[in-house]
């Protein structure tokens, strides 16, 4: 039949055109009814036969082998073109040539609207329609502009191609990822963003096909199968987790969240081949582009059949595949709700990029996906929703390289700049008044150490534990929410709502897959981090043995559910506790006012016990600090408040933003200790060790021994150095044994400062340690006068008594009474020093 048809339509071409008759009216048209009507149905001999060998019907036909069909059909269709040229040769005699230019004019000119720079503006007069292909002068024109984009774009100030350096680097790499700032995307053409935002499943697979072509133009050694995808980079807007709704399905989101759970890696198919079953002809590739894409291969073209197929897994080209489970991150959750989840689909070369615990960014397409457990819980069809990750950035490393060359530069000098030391623990929590040990440990902690992996496998830690204990009252809580708010990555909780398996891990099941899952706590999610622990003593005593490993060897070992495995949890613990009896009695040992066993304790580097003291002088400043700090908060009508006592805890002070920057940047150095301190440490530990075994506090153990080189390479990192010195060994030292003092009777703990007193250094710059005695010795005094019922305004120190006890510590004098420090505060008298009042 299809033959004859052609036959027919050759013939037809062939003959010459009828002549033209007149125009009929409506009233003299032909009667297709009329008694002719049968003379339409005439058979046609000429026509009704095949050509070639006489009497060769369709059923003859009907027995050919493909090739000999195939090679009819090309015959056939050849023929027809030459038919059909001279037929339009024929036309474009009569008419001029008039009609067949016209419609070339008019295709020119259709391809013509899309190959200039502004093409893209015609996009307004096509509707894209999500899961419907593009017309191919849109797609043509889209990838044209992106290509061009790649190859011509240049940011402000720069001479060549942006994008030029990127695409070698990946190539370099045989990498699929070439990242784009959406920033650049918007000043080359603003249209093609907001589009892609809409409808980033049409038009995000052309921008991928234009990024691979650009790569095979520049580097034709490139893997030709591989794939390009283009990363979106720093989206401008960004999307809560619990703000998405229906309007955001199949449109591209910009979420951050903490990756709770991830999968293991799975193969997805890419290029689809399948086989016939009946005569084994190899179908495909079918382009999978979608997971809810249905594949129908269609009839064989070799036997013509329907099926059944298989699928050929030999020839067929797979990506690879996981999923992710990304929650709120702790401080975006309102007071009172539950965190909420969401299930982030990687592929191809982001799968492994985060782990469970990471901070991390996504920006992807929003798309549902039918579920029939889904539907049969909630009894009516709903959807389950996921996001098809198109980049996963980690906002640790996302930091760090935001940090700019100028940044670096200011940092270095910062880092040389005198004092630095004691303004990085002012700018800790700067509006708690005082508690100066417990800014220095919390300080210590997020610097952190160096760890070390010894050649036989075994690991020491690098990260500082610290122990607040205290009154209440004293602002151990709102240090930790100070640490929450400013180190990149911590965890918070509390004893009361953490359990054994909420800080180490726990085994969950699968609710799709049926299988067992593992799933990290607050340790493992802190990981590379800090775990802030708060109440830590309510804790239940097994729970706070299920962490002894954790803290100091820093992996947690599962063995549940026929699952054995060990994971990671190399973080800091900086937790805060409370007295037995709610307020600390210095009459008691440490171990006598806490509810703590001895090896919890020991894995402790530094306790800090913060007592609630009545002192009047004291307690006047800090209610005037306070009094000024609330005033200048305000959040209506700040009030600019400079007291007599507001001290220079509250002046002089780095600003956050540039404290975190600086905290990053020294998180990368890794200083390195020398054996000319060992003789130093070594004295100190056994002095120590005699005098702790005699006063009956807590024990000194080789662990604090480690603590000490913990401590020095975190003092080395607050000055941004490479080397240990002698300098940072004596505040470590200091440290740990001003944690030491302080967990003693009150008694013993005076006894010990006097012996150690040439350890107890205050700070790395002498004028503050001499600030610190003559303030010590001028509270003293005023203290004594208001025993004494005399006027606290005209307490003065003598001179040479506070060269004297300045003797003790071998320093001088009189280079301090000289400077800035301590004309902002004292004045001198004659060969007495008085303290400077209010006017």
């Amino acid at each position: 039949r299809v033959c004859a048809r052609r036959s027919r339509e050759r013939i037809a071409m062939s003959s010459p055109p009828p002549s033209p008759t007149p125009r009929m009216s409506e009233s003299e048209g032909e009667d297709l009814f009329a008694d002719n009507m049968a003379d339409d149905y005439q058979p046609v001999p000429e026509l009704d036969t095949l050509e070639g060998e006489p009497g060769i019907t369709g059923e003859d036909a009907a027995e050919l082998t493909a090739e000999q069909r195939a090679a009819a059909e090309a015959e056939m269709n050849q023929r027809d073109r030459g038919t059909k040229r001279r037929y339009e040769e024929t036309q474009d005699e009569e008419d001029g040539g008039q009609g067949r230019r016209r419609m070339s004019r008019r295709i020119e000119q259709e391809d013509d609207a899309f190959d200039d720079d502004d093409g893209l503006d015609s996009l307004t007069d096509f509707k894209i329609t999500p899961g419907q292909p593009l017309p191919d002068q849109v797609a043509r024109a889209i990838k044209r502009s992106f290509e061009r984009f790649l190859l011509e774009f240049r940011r402000k100030g720069e001479t060549e191609a942006t994008y030029h350096d990127v695409i070698a680097r990946m190539a370099e790499k045989y990498s699929q990822s070439l990242p784009v700032r959406v920033e650049d995307l918007v000043e080359y053409n603003t249209r093609l963003v907001l589009q892609l935002a809409e409808f980033p499943s049409v038009l995000l697979p052309l921008l991928h096909e234009a990024a691979l072509d650009v790569v095979h133009s520049q580097y034709p050694t490139y893997d030709s199968k591989s794939e390009v995808f283009v990363r979106l980079v720093d989206f401008p807007v960004e999307d809560k987790i619990r703000s998405l709704r229906g309007v955001n399905v199949n449109t591209i989101v910009h979420i951050v969240g903490v990756v709770t759970k991830r999968t293991l890696v799975l193969p997805e198919l890419r290029e689809l081949y399948v086989d016939c079953v009946k005569c084994g002809y190899r179908l495909g590739p079918f382009f999978i582009t979608d997971s809810n894409d249905d594949v129908k291969p269609g009839d064989c073209p070799e036997c013509g059949s329907r099926g059944p197929f298989k699928v050929n897994r030999e020839d067929s080209l797979y990506r690879n595949y996981q999923k992710i489970t990304l929650q709120e991150a702790p401080g975006s959750v309102p007071p009172g709700r539950t965190p909420r989840a969401k299930e982030v689909i990687l592929t191809a070369d982001l799968v492994d990029k985060v782990k469970p615990g990471d901070l991390v960014q996504v920006v992807g397409t929003y798309k549902i996906i039918y579920s029939t457990l889904t539907a049969v819980r909630n009894r009516f069809p709903v959807f389950d929703t996921v996001i098809e990750a198109n980049n996963v950035v980690n906002r640790a490393t996302t930091s760090l390289q935001r940090i700019s060359d100028s940044d670096f530069d200011r940092l270095n000098d910062l880092a040389t700049s005198r004092g630095i030391r004691a303004k990085i623990i002012r700018s800790i929590a700067p509006s708690i008044y005082g508690c100066e040990h417990a800014k220095t440990a919390l300080c210590m902690a997020m610097f952190g150490g160096v760890a070390k992996q010894g050649d036989q496998g075994h690991r020491l830690r690098g990260d500082i534990n610290v122990l607040l204990l205290g009154d209440p009252g004293c602002a151990k809580s709102q240090m930790l929410k100070y640490v929450e708010k400013s180190f990149h990555r911590v965890v918070y909780t509390t004893g009361k709502g953490a359990s054994g398996v909420g800080l180490t891990a726990s085994m969950k099941k699968d609710y799709a897959t049926g299988e067992w899952t593992l799933e990290g706590g607050a340790m493992v999610l802190a990981d590379s981090g800090l775990c802030l622990i708060d109440e830590f003593d309510k804790m239940n005593e097994q729970d706070r043995t299920s962490i002894h490993e954790a803290m100091e060897q820093q992996t947690i070992s599962i063995s549940k559910a026929g699952l054995v495995t060990t994971l990671h949890a190399r973080c800091a613990v900086v937790a805060a506790a409370n007295p037995i009896l709610g307020r600390y009695d210095p009459q008691k040992t440490f171990m006598q006012n806490v509810d703590l066993t001895d090896p919890i304790l020991s894995r402790f580097d530094v306790l800090c016990v913060l007592r609630d003291e009545v002192n009047a002088v004291n307690d006047e400043r800090m209610a005037d600090f306070i009094m000024a700090s609330h005033m200048a908060s305000h959040p209506t009508n700040p009030v600019t408040v400079k007291r007599l006592f507001a001290t220079r805890e509250s002046e002089d002070v780095m600003d956050q933003e540039d404290l975190q920057k600086y905290l990053l940047y020294a998180r990368t150095l890794n200083p390195v200790a020398s054996d000319a301190h060992t003789e130093v440490v070594n004295d100190f530990y056994a002095e120590i060790r005699r005098v702790a075994h005699a006063s009956g506090g807590i024990n000194i153990g080789v662990r604090h021994l480690e603590s000490i080189l913990r401590l020095a390479q975190a003092n080395a990192r607050m000055e941004l150095r490479e080397q240990v010195i002698q300098q940072d060994v004596n505040n470590a030292i200091a440290t740990c044994l001003e944690s030491f003092i302080q967990t003693q009777k009150y008694q013993v703990a005076e006894e010990l400062r006097k012996r150690f007193a040439r350890f107890l250094v205050r700070s790395d710059d002498d004028y503050e340690l001499l600030h610190w005695l003559l303030m010590r010795e001028y509270r003293a005094a005023v203290s004594m006068a208001m025993d004494m019922d005399q006027d606290t305004e005209t307490v003065t120190v003598n001179r040479i008594d506070f060269a004297r006890i300045a003797a003790e510590y071998e320093m001088a004098t009189d280079d301090y009474l000289a400077s800035s420090l301590f004309k902002e505060v004292f004045f001198l008298t004659g060969d007495n020093i008085r303290k400077i009042t209010a006017v």
